[in-house]
């Protein structure tokens, strides 16, 4: 409290008590008196200003009783400010990707990619009616020997190989085996096992008009997707089937379903005793769309003497306009001069 304030309280409280005195003796008195005329002392009264007003401390309830604490928050880290990164401006250009030629087919593009493996399209799931819808594919480099790969007969003999492939339906059998007599032409059939069973007249005509049975495995399987063990049960079970209703054993010719083969499913079936016979011309009657009967004459008829010389060819007996198109093939191809003839011959 300041020194002003200790003497003004000094004199109110003078004041008051001479205001006491003067009251005692008498009104008169105490006004000519008083040491505060003219409202000194309410002045002074005012100039007094009331101080802070303290707050009551609350009673204890008990005195065991410990005064809460609240615990103490620490407060927030202020954030680091963040780096200035300054962008890296490459100023030369950078050279742009090798270009390599892409080859599908008879069609060739441009790709700005660098050459890569190539890329194996999934074959579907074997099925009861299997149809061969993946794209040929180019011969395996197998060494020579007598169970190396074959694709094509030697040209100069201006042979063709016909094969139709058995794994689905048999109806148009008939028409093909009508064709086959008509113009005294033997051909290869490369059956799988399931046709066999269901077909088992059929196996025996094909036989006994001096056709050539081949090996198509039991279910159609894409070989690369299984055991050997598994490749192994396939092949031996057809075996089996054929050599019972034929008579005689489908070694050593053997074609792959979907063409689907790798150096391993090769190798299970050279250790068998068969030799993969692939093909030089696709008839395209199981890819993609159902083909008319002019197509398919077409697409191996249009071809020149040097294509089809020694060239075998692949169809498919579930493939009814193939087996509609043969008896013009047939006539076309000896009209030129060609002769028909099974596997086992084109290879001699």
């Amino acid at each position: 409290m300041g020194k002003g304030r200790i003497k003004l309280i000094a004199l109110l409280i003078t004041g008051l008590c001479l205001a006491l005195l003067l009251a005692a003796c008498g009104s008169d008195k105490q006004t000519e008196t008083s040491p505060f005329p003219d409202g000194t002392f309410q002045s002074i009264i005012g100039q007094l200003q009331p101080g802070p007003t303290l707050s009551p401390v609350p009673e204890e309830t008990s005195s065991n009783s410990t005064p809460e604490i609240e615990p103490m928050t620490p407060p927030a880290p202020e954030p680091e400010p963040e780096p200035n990164f300054t962008p890296i401006v490459v100023s030369t250009p950078l050279p742009p990707l090798p270009t390599s030629t892409v080859t599908t087919g008879s069609s060739t593009t441009a790709s700005s990619h660098p050459p890569t493996a190539p890329v194996t399209t999934a074959k579907p799931n074997p099925s009861p009616n299997p149809t061969n819808t993946a794209a040929p594919q180019p011969p395996l480099p197998t060494p020579g020997g007598p169970l190396s790969e074959v694709f094509r007969g030697k040209p100069g003999k201006k042979q063709v190989a016909i094969t139709f492939d058995a794994g689905a339906a048999s109806e148009s059998f008939p028409l093909i085996a009508s064709a086959l007599k008509k113009y005294g032409v033997k051909i290869t059939f490369f059956l799988t096992g399931q046709w066999a069973r269901q077909n088992p007249t059929f196996v025996q005509q094909i036989s006994s008009q001096g056709m050539e049975i081949a090996n198509h495995t039991w279910t159609h399987p894409d070989l690369t997707k299984i055991s050997n063990e598994l490749i192994r049960d396939e092949i031996q079970r057809t075996d089996d089937l054929l050599t019972q209703l034929s008579g005689h054993t489908s070694k050593p010719l053997f074609r792959f379903p979907f063409g689907a083969r790798d150096s391993r499913v090769t190798k299970v079936i050279n250790e068998m005793g068969y030799r993969s016979i692939y093909w030089t011309v696709d008839s395209l009657d199981s890819v993609g769309a159902p083909k008319s009967t002019d197509f398919i004459i077409s697409r191996i008829t249009s071809l020149t003497d040097a294509q089809l010389d020694g060239a075998i060819i692949l169809m498919h007996i579930g493939a009814r306009t193939s087996a509609e198109a043969l008896p013009t093939i047939l006539e076309k191809l000896q009209e030129r001069g060609f002769k028909i003839v099974t596997i086992s011959q084109l290879l001699k």
